[in-house]
């Protein structure tokens, strides 16, 4: 029967090979640790190079953000269709009101009416008198801004402006593009607003998330957006019924719907 130290023998050199074997398999974990944190990194946007300036207005990209301020202003005095077609109908539909009071007070001046007849247009006429008065002021504006649309649209620089700022609009989106495809490439790290919005890049087809990384990044450059956090800034609001503001409301909302559906993919995954 084996001694004490004849085991121990025998056992030593099997534990001493063992523990050089954790120490090798710990190694081995510790790197593959660092490599899945880099990468975890790198499809966050947090990479390891330096902080990318995505949204910043260098001169690769100054003539075109000049182009679309211009754009801006020049659009703030033209309303947007939906708009114009709006007022247009308040100001017919005031017009009507007139022609039909005018219509019952000439029948009212024109002759023998029966009676019940002048009672029924002299109810209508004071209707309709009223509807004006209430009216009356709301319809006035309304023409007062078509006015100002149609003089506004017929001003030269408006109309280039306008134009320039349709070209700048889509060489915007190509920078755009072209900065995301570089930062990405370099292992950059992203801004806070564009991993909150966009998230990792999702496998194995990344295209609508890099539409929507290019989406979200075109509108920032285009509207001097510079929350740090909240990607497209501030909501808009399309009340005032200019073709400017209409526009980047319904920018705004699709691109929220872009982000929507990406943060729903990755709640999925």
């Amino acid at each position: 029967m084996p001694t004490e130290k004849e085991r121990l023998e025998v056992v030593e050199p099997q534990v001493a090979t063992l523990i050089s074997h954790v120490g090798q398999l710990t190694a081995e974990l510790e790197r593959v640790t660092a490599r899945l944190t880099v990468l975890e990194r790198r499809l966050s946007g947090a990479g390891d190079g330096p902080l990318a300036g995505l949204d910043e207005v260098a001169d690769d990209i100054a003539d075109v953000v000049e182009a679309l301020r211009k754009a801006w202003d020049a659009e703030q005095e033209i309303l947007a269709d939906p708009a114009r077609v709006e007022l247009r109908q308040e100001v017919l539909e005031f017009d009507g009101l007139k022609a039909r009071r005018d219509e019952a007070r000439s029948k009212l001046d024109g002759g023998r009416v029966p009676r019940f007849e002048r009672d029924a247009l002299s109810h209508e006429v004071r209707q309709m008198e009223w509807l004006i008065n209430a009216n009356e002021a709301s319809a006035q504006r309304a023409a007062e801004r078509l006015d100002a649309d149609e003089d506004a649209a017929t001003e030269d620089w408006r109309t280039e402006a306008v134009l320039a700022g349709d070209k700048a609009r889509g060489e915007i989106k190509q920078a755009a593009a072209r900065r995301i495809s570089e930062a990405l490439s370099q292992y950059a790290r992203m801004p806070v607003w564009f991993r909150v919005g966009l998230g990792e890049i999702p496998t194995p087809d990344p295209a609508f998330w890099l539409e929507a990384a290019v989406a979200v990044l075109a509108y920032r450059l285009e509207y001097g957006v510079t929350d740090a956090v909240t990607p497209l800034g501030t909501p808009p609001s399309a009340s005032s019924g200019c073709e400017n503001w209409v526009r980047r409301t319904n920018v705004y909302a699709d691109i929220t719907d872009r982000l929507t559906t990406l943060a729903a993919t990755f709640h999925l995954q």
